[in-house]
């Protein structure tokens, strides 16, 4: 009985299909497909919540860089995208992070979104304060007095002498607080901020702060939530600048349909078989 093209299929060495496999991941890489990625609500009123008419020139915004250089994948695209996209309103920021790694991810930043901050006046229209520590306490403190936290910021310059400081101190002075978390950064500012003083928040956070996430963001203390690398690559999406989170995305599409095919072909070609050989 002459060989078929099920039998074939059903000896290829394994291998092959591994090899298959890792080029069809790099294919993202270096072509981005840029396939469907349909935008949730939380993801979509994170994006609207940062341009105005929610936000006007001028306000200040703080950026937490609650995520060290591990998170980056899940963490730093939709981190850039809404800096890019605070900037494009007119939006000041302060920068401050809580890792001890933060300086690597504020340069990260600065180049991923280096067109922007091209645009830009550091100690106009942002500036980037640096390593904070203590948790809970630091950030109750920092809504009554930045100052008493930062009395420099990450270069040794008094904040006196920095012009957009010039009369932000507290959290009266801040339009909006966006923590970008792998911990309990969003919870310190929704306890000691959003929970205290309204401020308006909002989180980025790895993949499985989702579940702690959404039902804060459904009870009105985040009014925007972006969930891991998917949430980047629907950021992305609604900038219209395709980036890491949406390559990635892209990878994973490709690598799921390739095993499902697979599946459906080792599955019709052992049927196949089996009835060809009356077993």
């Amino acid at each position: 009985m002459s060989e078929t093209i099920w039998d074939k299929l059903q000896n290829v060495d394994r291998r092959v299909f591994y090899w298959i496999l890792f080029v069809l991941l790099m294919v993202p890489f270096v072509f981005p497909l840029g396939l469907g990625v349909k935008v949730t609500q939380p993801t979509r009123d994170l994006y609207n919540g940062i341009r105005a008419p929610e936000v006007e020139p001028g306000d200040v915004a703080i950026v937490n860089f609650g995520f060290g250089v591990s998170a980056w994948p899940e963490c730093m695209p939709g981190t850039v995208v809404c800096v890019k996209a605070l900037f494009r309103e007119g939006v000041k920021i302060i920068f401050i992070g809580p890792h001890t790694d933060v300086s690597l991810t504020w340069a990260q930043v600065q180049e991923q979104a280096s067109k922007d901050f091209a645009t830009k006046e550091y100690g106009e229209d942002y500036v980037y304060l640096g390593y904070i520590t203590g948790g809970d306490s630091a950030i109750a403190q920092l809504a009554s007095s930045i100052r008493s936290v930062y009395p420099t910021d990450a270069d040794g310059t008094p904040l006196d002498d920095i012009p957009m400081m010039e009369n932000v101190d507290g959290w009266e002075d801040i339009e909006l607080v966006l923590s970008s978390d792998t911990g309990d950064w969003g919870i310190y500012f929704l306890t000691q901020w959003q929970s205290t003083y309204g401020t308006r928040l909002a989180e980025i956070g790895i993949a499985m702060l989702g579940s702690s996430g959404m039902p804060r963001y459904l009870a009105g203390n985040y009014f925007g939530l972006s969930i891991g690398s998917r949430g980047g690559a629907e950021l992305e999406k609604l900038i219209g600048e395709p980036g890491e989170a949406t390559t990635a995305m892209d990878s994973i599409s490709v690598s799921h349909l390739y095993i499902v095919i697979v599946v459906i072909i080792g599955n019709i070609g052992y049927f196949a078989s089996k009835s060809r050989g009356g077993k």
